[in-house]
């Protein structure tokens, strides 16, 4: 290695890549912040390894290098990004803003932190703004533009009044960034970071300030927030694959596999994974033992989710409303620790919440809205992944008595549009009173039959003043027309119990025979019939089995065998899993989907406390932890002769313990 230049091609680092400092003060560090680059770019995929994009952040793959260039520790660059942000939340774009994009990062730091204090890696951009930066990969160098003195470097203005001195919107009031040279004070030039920013004759071009880096990578060129965490290597569907028998190919970079060191070695053989460090039963309990073993550490992968879940989901009384596989990624262990190194396994949230909260001013309602809400996917629930919106007319039929002071009330909204509407979304209409122009909030009922394109809503309680009170009195009767009105699906925690469960299904019921929408539907079928079937006093369990004896088809879908890829027949699964175990198994998956029947953990998606957004996963958590408990005593019946694999165990769970 080339000492001279603080990029590194050291021990660890993959062929072909470098390991480039994102800031210059860590040129003479003797631990330096990296990300990983490669040396000519990927035809596809660049020169970054970018392990997620999300709505307002790039998360790239780095390291940590020491002196002698040897990469020390994997971690994910955090990098935030608000590029396209705005367009993303079109009809809430005044309800946000940098200053609260920020607060919103520094939380969300916070929480990983508190999720994970081990894995958090402390860098003092959660809150404070990184000078931007690229890289020069000729010298494998950071840049930061301006020039070679500190003074003259461009930062990320948040100063408003000088924003507004010079006739652009306020950082903390907008979703647009320009950089700032602050030595210049009142006469700095302001550089637009964000597309469609509004122009002043103080303005800059990027292309023209820019020019000596046009060949230099962008590593964060808006100088937004950063933060740090340890990367675990295996997504959680590589390591469910792991447990089914799958080998692991490394992490996907464009052409190119990633391989790391240490136990992540042995996973890309199937054979090593199974007879070597991998399994406590490697002898006389061979295929039964591995099959239990395989059994437990899912349920056990499932229990770490739900628990990293409920957590954050408590700390910030945010749903997540994204939660999905690629929410989740999984790390390994050295063997040493005193356990095979699959029952070392840990599971982390590595995918922020993408819920917003939207703000009813005037009530305290609560709803919550997803950004970048487009497109859809499997582990979210149908009909909830756009908002309906509109014109209308809309008629105010009467004021309703109050509740504490606040305004209620009753009306007809007549549209073109056919509208499916359930009683728990939110309506927002927008009214042109005398008073000015009044957003009310509230739900459509159907407690008796309208004409086509009409619906009965009745407002939430809201706080008015005595102006638009009077105003709405004498507008009782009276018709709106082409009022703007939006329909706001209900989106909570329920929500993400619906994403939690096909998670379930793709962890216990997916195997190279089938794949995860066709057990997700057959899962479906199922709870729908056990709904069918209630019976008060009549077990969901006794139900389950009840249906696996009439209808075989179930039998070769939902079976114990979907758990590993050893092309086991149901009934030879069931020779191993006890079927009761399996029923209950199958039972507590029914449950998590809210409105699939009277067992269900939710009736519907409104069914959750407003300010114990918690409390849905509560249940759950209690089922998978007995049927861990079971699971367990299946594993390990003979506690004298497997005392010393009990004590393992007992203090892995006990240092591992979120």
């Amino acid at each position: 290695m080339d000492k001279s230049l603080p990029g590194s091609k050291g021990p660890g680092i993959p062929e072909g890549y470098l390991a480039v400092p994102i800031s210059r003060a860590d040129e003479t560090a003797p631990l330096r912040l990296c990300v990983l680059v490669r040396q000519t770019p990927d035809a596809a995929a660049g020169h970054f390894v970018i392990l997620r994009d999300l709505h307002d952040a790039v998360v790239y793959l780095g390291c940590i290098v020491d002196a002698s260039g040897r990469a020390r520790e994997w971690i994910e660059l955090w990098v935030q990004n608000v590029e396209g942000l705005e367009s993303s939340l079109p009809a809430y774009r005044e309800t946000f803003s940098n200053h609260s994009l920020d607060a919103r990062w520094s939380g969300q730091a916070e929480a990983f932190r508190e999720l994970n204090g081990d894995a958090f890696i402390e860098t003092g951009w959660e809150a404070a703004h990184p000078l931007p930066s690229y890289l020069d990969l000729s010298s494998s160098r950071p840049v930061h533009p301006g020039g070679a003195d500190a003074a003259d470097r461009w930062e990320l203005c948040c100063d408003d009044a000088l924003l507004r001195a010079a006739g652009l919107p306020a950082y903390s009031t907008s979703l647009v960034r320009y950089l700032y040279q602050p030595a210049a004070a009142a006469q700095s030039r302001f550089i637009p970071v964000v597309s469609g920013a509004p122009q002043s004759s103080a303005i800059t071009p990027l292309a023209t300030a820019m020019a000596d880096l046009e060949h230099h990578l962008p590593f964060n060129p808006q100088g937004g927030l950063m933060m740090a965490l340890s990367f675990a290597p295996l997504s959680l569907e590589d390591y469910v694959d792991l447990l089914g028998g799958k080998p692991w190919a490394g992490v996907e970079h464009g052409k190119k596999r990633l391989a790391f060191d240490g136990v992540y070695n042995s996973l890309t053989d199937s054979s090593q994974v199974e007879n070597g460090a991998g399994h406590i039963f490697l002898g006389l309990h061979g295929r039964t033992g591995r099959f239990l073993e395989s059994y437990h550490l899912k349920l056990q992968l499932l229990l770490e989710v739900f628990r990293s879940v409920r957590t954050h989901v408590e700390n910030q009384q945010l749903p997540f409303l994204n939660l999905s596989a690629e929410s989740f990624r999984v790390g390994l262990k050295p063997v040493g620790t005193g356990l095979p190194f699959l029952w070392t396994a840990q599971c982390g949230l590595v995918r922020p919440s993408q819920a917003f909260t939207l703000p009813v001013e005037t009530s305290d309602f609560k709803y919550f809205m997803r950004a970048g809400a487009g497109g859809t996917s499997i582990y979210l629930p149908e009909g909830l992944t756009a908002a309906t919106h509109g014109s209308a007319s809309v008629r105010l039929r009467k004021m309703l008595p109050p509740e504490q002071g606040r305004t209620i009330l009753e009306g007809t909204l007549v549209s073109q549009e056919h509208l499916s509407v359930s009683p728990h979304d939110l309506l927002w209409i927008r009214l042109p009173l005398r008073s000015g122009r009044l957003d009310l909030y509230g739900h459509v009922y159907a407690s008796e039959a309208l004409a086509q394109g009409e619906v009965r809503f009745r407002t939430v309680p809201q706080r008015l003043n005595d102006a638009a009170v009077a105003a709405l009195k004498e507008a009782e009767g009276v018709a709106f027309a082409r009022s703007p009105f939006e329909v706001v699906p209900l989106l909570s925690s329920p929500c993400d119990l619906y994403s939690l469960a096909v998670l379930a299904v793709r962890t216990l019921l997916v195997d190279d025979k089938t794949t995860l929408a066709v057990s997700l539907d057959e899962l479906l079928s199922l709870a729908r019939q056990v709904a069918a079937e209630h019976k008060p006093g009549v077990a969901l369990a006794q139900r389950i089995h009840a249906i696996f004896e009439r209808d075989r088809r179930y039998m070769d879908s939902l079976g114990p065998h979907r758990l590993n890829r050893r092309g086991l027949t149901p009934e030879e699964a069931f020779g191993f899993v006890p079927p009761e175990l399996w029923y209950d198994t199958l039972g507590v998956l029914v449950r998590l989907f809210p409105g699939a029947g009277p067992d269900s953990v939710c009736r519907d998606f409104g069914d959750v406390p407003s300010l114990a957004l918690e409390t849905v996963f509560n249940q759950p958590l209690e089922e998978i932890e007995k049927l861990l408990v079971r699971s367990r005593s299946l594993i390990l019946i003979d506690w004298n002769f497997n005392r010393e694999i009990h004590a393992a165990i007992k203090d892995c769970l006990d240092r591992t313990r979120f």
